[in-house]
């Protein structure tokens, strides 16, 4: 009776733990696992989602800035449009058109020095040019710059043609015969033959050269005068476009 087991509710060492104790063991492993895990995971996507671009905060900067820019261009276009339709419109201008006046100046004044004289006379082309002017002073803002363009081709032409006149003076000093001009008695006869061929030359390469300046300024202010009178005049009182061509190289 001395071994009796004195208090029978201790298990014995040797003997298995009970189930529902394994059970409850297990059962707080698996959750504090499960919350390990899912707090794991749950991190994941934390550091994934501030990962991630502000997409929609971009594409509305994108949008609003594509919304500006199609609004300023409606506005521009707009904007065109009314000046377009607050310009008066340019009205018929009466006469002769400027470039049909000077057309027949041009070819003799700029042609070589031994087809003599022209046949015009600086004061008339200064009779011409004040012409223009007077006529764009009567003329409004719009109209005044053809005949503006006008009186300067006239004023080109009337020094190139006392240039010209110059030259042939220096020829006929030099006993070369011109059409149109009258020999000078005081000319140099008793110059060399190679000395007068030099100096004659000399003259008209130097009358070349100032031709061809002349003819390159007439040329520019000529097309911008067949621009400017482009439907301004009646038909027929102004040459066709391509006219400037033909004349310049006759």
């Amino acid at each position: 009776m001395i071994f009796d087991d004195q208090n029978p509710s201790v298990p014995p060492s040797g003997s298995p733990e009970p189930s529902h104790h394994r059970r409850r063991r297990s059962s707080s492993g698996s959750e504090s696992s499960g919350r390990r895990r899912s707090g794991s995971s749950s991190s994941f996507r934390e550091a994934v989602r501030l990962d991630d671009p502000p997409r929609s905060r971009t594409d509305g900067n994108a949008k609003a800035w594509l919304w500006v820019l199609g609004l300023l261009l409606v506005a521009t276009l707009g904007f065109t449009w009314f000046l377009q339709q607050e310009r008066p419109t340019s009205r018929p201008l009466q006469g002769e058109a400027p470039s049909t006046k000077l057309a027949p100046f041009i070819d003799p004044i700029l042609a070589p020095l031994e087809t003599g004289v022209t046949g015009y006379s600086s004061e008339g082309l200064a009779d011409l040019q004040a012409e223009f002017r007077l006529e764009g002073e009567k003329t409004g803002p719009d109209d005044r710059e053809v005949y503006g363009t006008a009186a300067t081709m006239a004023q080109i032409l009337q020094e190139a043609l006392e240039d010209r006149e110059r030259h042939m003076q220096r020829l006929v000093k030099l006993g070369v015969p011109l059409a149109g001009m009258v020999p000078d008695r005081q000319a140099r006869t008793d110059l060399p033959e190679t000395e007068r061929r030099r100096l004659e030359l000399a003259v008209a390469v130097s009358w070349q050269r100032n031709s061809g300046t002349y003819r390159n300024r007439v040329e520019e202010l000529w097309y911008r005068l067949l621009r400017l009178e482009q439907g301004r005049f009646r038909p027929g009182s102004a040459p066709r476009p391509e006219e400037p061509a033909e004349t310049s190289s006759q």
